[in-house]
């Protein structure tokens, strides 16, 4: 289904990375299911080729700049395609690339860019411990600075690409500031993985997300030049938070892909299915699920159409509340579809493992928790709709309550 709110060019474009992916991405999406991480980056290389790495990146690093829209669009058509592709390449151009667009220096721009644009380099992005995940002030990676290098120890875990990744932005609190707020202590810095002191300790293997490499690093007395430093020291947090709404809306287009991809098979088998003499698809216990399952797909487009264009207007204080709501409906959207596909094509659906259907209904519940958990997403959602009241609260004084 289009939309009206896309315009002409990029219901254009739309159309042409559907076709594309579905030409030159499908034949490398079991391959990759089935674990061969080789698959998954030359589909990377294939997509960079394409320009699809660069759409939030500017002509001169590689990039295409044609912002958040035409990245959701990316995500949605590769999503649809197989999971960890789609997710390979977000972490890569858009969760590392999108901090180093905004917050590098021009020579780290200069220096990394290109290759992530290019897909010659894969990035990823560690922040993610044990005690931190949707509470990021409690990460204990420690960050001294001695000198002109910064040293680092700690550890990272389910970091995407981070198995195969040849950079990766790492967040820790620097130890040579002294504020009780951990928060105002969190400092980013670029490390590249061959760096002396970094090694990977365990590999995970997601459901649904086979062929993506997720993993858990270590950092002994690891030392990174200071000129490696991501934005300002102990400005990691206010980073972190300025990436996020980005990577919801990309989250939330892939959970469209995933959805859709997964629709388009039942609607179909669902007319040529046989019972009863005549197509399930005349059965309005098939049907009407059918009609909530696109109804569902298209009002979670629509959510992550309007924060992206949002985020394309400047717009970012009003991209918080949109883009939470784009993902947290769209993680729940993708169960609730998938599910309705699975028993739509009943035996089919659970025979074959890496089919469309089985693989999206196996990375639905991935969804809900990769990228800031559903419940995270609502929190801020109500959050957002109290910040007025709260504000009328505060202007009130003291005395005026009492009465």
């Amino acid at each position: 289904m289009s939309s009206v709110f896309y315009s002409a060019e990029e219901k254009k474009f739309k159309k042409e990375i559907h076709e594309w992916a579905q030409e030159n991405l499908k034949p490398l999406a079991k391959p990759a299911i089935n674990g061969d991480y080789n698959a998954v980056r030359k589909a990377l290389k294939l997509c960079a080729e394409k320009g699809l790495c660069g759409a939030i990146h500017d002509p001169k690093y590689g990039g295409t700049g044609k912002g958040i829209v035409w990245e959701s669009i990316i995500a949605e058509e590769i999503a649809g395609i197989n999971g960890a592709i789609e997710m390979t390449r977000l972490v890569s151009a858009t969760l590392f690339g999108m901090p180093l667009t905004t917050y590098g220096t021009e020579e780290q721009k200069q220096k990394y860019l290109p290759k992530i644009t290019s897909g010659e380099w894969i990035g990823a992005i560690a922040m993610t411990e044990e005690n931190a995940g949707s509470d990021l002030s409690m990460m204990q990676t420690q960050i001294v600075r001695e000198g002109d290098e910064y040293v680092i120890n700690g550890h990272k875990r389910y970091i995407t690409n981070g198995g195969e990744a040849d950079i990766i932005s790492l967040y820790g609190v620097l130890q040579n500031i002294e504020d009780p707020n951990p928060r105002k202590r969190i400092t980013g810095v670029l490390v590249e993985t061959k760096t002396k002191g970094f090694k990977i300790t365990e590999r995970y293997d997601l459901s649904g997300m086979e062929g993506a490499s997720v993993a858990r690093m270590e950092f002994k007395d690891m030392r990174v030049p200071v000129e490696n430093l991501l934005g300002k020291e102990g400005q990691g947090f206010t980073i972190l938070m300025s990436e996020l709404n980005v990577e919801r809306i990309g989250m939330a287009a892939a959970c469209v892909g995933h959805a859709q991809a997964a629709f388009d098979i039942a609607l179909k088998y669902s007319t040529e299915r046989v019972q009863f003499k005549r197509p399930v698809s005349t059965l309005e216990g098939v049907s009407f699920r059918l009609a909530d399952c696109a109804t569902k797909i298209q009002a979670t487009r629509l959510l992550t159409l309007e924060a992206a264009k949002m985020i394309d207007a400047h717009k970012e204080k009003e991209a918080t509340i949109a883009a939470s709501m784009a993902f947290a409906y769209g993680t729940e959207m993708e169960i609730e579809v998938t599910n309705c596909c699975v028993m739509t094509l009943a035996g089919e659906a659970i025979t074959h493992r890496t089919d469309v259907v089985p693989v999206m209904w196996r990375m639905a519940p991935v969804m809900w928790v990769v990228g800031g958990t559903t419940d995270i997403q609502k929190f801020i959602i109500q959050r957002e709709l109290y910040k007025p009241f709260k504000k009328k609260e505060k202007k009130v004084a003291p005395e005026a309550k009492s009465k």
